[in-house]
């Protein structure tokens, strides 16, 4: 049902915007003149403000005359984005957009801002009065689907649709399925990552939403292939200076997003860095100095992926005397990590005895659980009072022969690594129920 009560207002946007927008084109306009008018403004300059990806840049200054200022080039190219007009100190006086026209005034007048010779920012107001409001701004895009404004609507506030999915004959198992991957395929439909323009607007695409909370199911193989398709989407066979760019502000992004997430990702953040971050030559967005930093921190996290092994780890039991996993006998060693003043360690350590106490005959295993801190007052009272009769080790007896957190890469405790007689990794950073599963599956092979 349509909203009578906004019909006026339709009719005012329509007229505006339909016949200069509706059949929009690329402009490639050079030269500027953009004149601001205000009396409430001290400043002595302004600056006219724009943005690429995340990185504001000031395209222009000019000085106070008259209450006026003009930020004007002849020669220049502006391309079509967002733009403020700010003081030195980030106060913004003024935003707007530039598309089609990059001639026109801006006055202000009782507190609001007033445009002459740009119909595309009236209705610019419009919208921000709109978004402010609530309202629906489906408008904006239907009305003018190839300009900025339309673009930027639609991949910012629209959702793409996803249809309901029947059980059917094939039941609720198999309407799932359908359900998952229709998102897979479909949740970056309204972004057209091609338009260089949505790169100069404050379009903030949720990569978490997607990849971590949506994406269906969460591996890292599944995770690797639906970044492969999003670059696909941003990149043609034979990308432009421009595509790179788009390709190159998202691949920061998911190199943060995974940087630090659930270490069962890590296979995902070393995939990026070496198919992509080690290729660049060049980039906007990510410096040769984050590149070499991105580089280290994928050797780390590589060098403790099941099937790596890892040296001899040698630390210090509360009488001295060395426990090293070359003196292990057991097919396997669990490596456990853990801090007494760790909250979830002081839970999952006694969760973990029980389970060593009643399947390590069974799966035949040993346990070094290592302390990494240098609380020994804690650790020995805790260890003492849970009656934990297995190799107990801390560093608050003696350092270690090398940094267990710093080689096995972890920033959260409690660790846990299994490694068999050759110290080749067999798991890692296991939750107890996954860890549980692991010897099990071991089991039958």
């Amino acid at each position: 049902m349509k909203n009578i009560r906004c019909f006026p207002r339709f009719l005012f946007l329509l007229s505006i915007v339909l016949l200069p927008l509706a059949s929009f084109p690329q402009v490639s306009s050079k030269g500027y003149e953009i004149r601001f008018k205000s009396q409430n403004v001290n400043d002595t300059y302004l600056y006219l403000v724009g943005i690429y990806g995340n990185i504001p840049w000031i395209v222009d200054s000019t000085k106070n005359v008259k209450n006026q200022f003009v930020f004007k080039n002849s020669k220049q190219e502006l391309p079509s984005g967002f733009y403020t007009i700010q003081s030195k100190t980030g106060t913004i006086f003024a935003e707007f957009l530039i598309d089609q026209t990059r001639k026109f005034s801006i006055e202000v007048a009782e507190n609001r801002l007033v445009f002459i010779n740009s119909e595309e920012n009236v209705v610019f107001q419009q919208f921000k009065n709109d978004r402010l409001a609530g309202n629906d701004l489906r408008f904006y895009f239907e009305t003018a689907p190839e300009s900025l404004l339309g673009k930027f609507v639609l991949a910012q506030y629209i959702p793409v649709n996803i249809p309901s999915f029947s059980w059917g004959s094939a039941g609720r198992e198999a309407a799932a399925q359908k359900y998952y991957q229709f998102i897979i395929n479909h949740y970056f439909d309204n972004i057209d990552f091609k338009d260089i323009r949505l790169m100069r607007t404050p379009l903030n695409i949720n990569l978490k939403e997607f990849f971590v909370e949506s994406l269906f199911p969460q591996t890292a193989e599944n995770v690797i292939s639906s970044i492969n398709d999003l670059f696909h989407r941003i990149l043609d066979e034979n990308p432009t200076p421009a595509q790179l760019d788009v390709r190159d502000f998202y691949l920061k992004k998911l190199i943060h997003l995974y940087m630090n997430l659930d270490p069962k990702f890590d296979t995902v953040f070393v995939y990026l860095v070496d198919n992509y971050v080690a290729q660049l030559t060049q980039s906007e967005f990510i410096s040769d100095a984050e590149i070499d930093v991105f580089k280290r921190i994928a050797d780390r996290k590589r060098r403790t992926f099941v099937g790596q092994a890892v040296p001899v780890f040698e630390s210090y039991a509360n009488d001295h005397h060395k426990v090293s996993t070359a003196d292990m006998i057991a097919t396997y060693t669990v490596l456990w990590f853990w801090d007494p003043d760790c909250d979830h360690c002081l839970e999952d350590t006694p969760k973990f005895y029980d389970f060593y106490c009643q399947y390590h005959d069974l799966y035949d295993f040993d346990v070094i659980a290592c302390s990494v801190t240098e609380d020994y007052d804690r650790w020995i009272t805790f260890i003492t009072d849970r009656h934990l009769d297995w190799h107990n080790t801390s560093y608050a007896i003696a350092e270690p022969n090398y940094d267990a957190v710093e080689f096995f890469n972890f920033d959260e405790t409690p660790a846990i690594y299994v490694i068999d007689k050759q110290h080749t990794i067999i798991a890692r950073q296991l939750s107890i129920d996954e860890l549980i599963e692991a010897f099990e599956s071991l089991q039958q092979k």
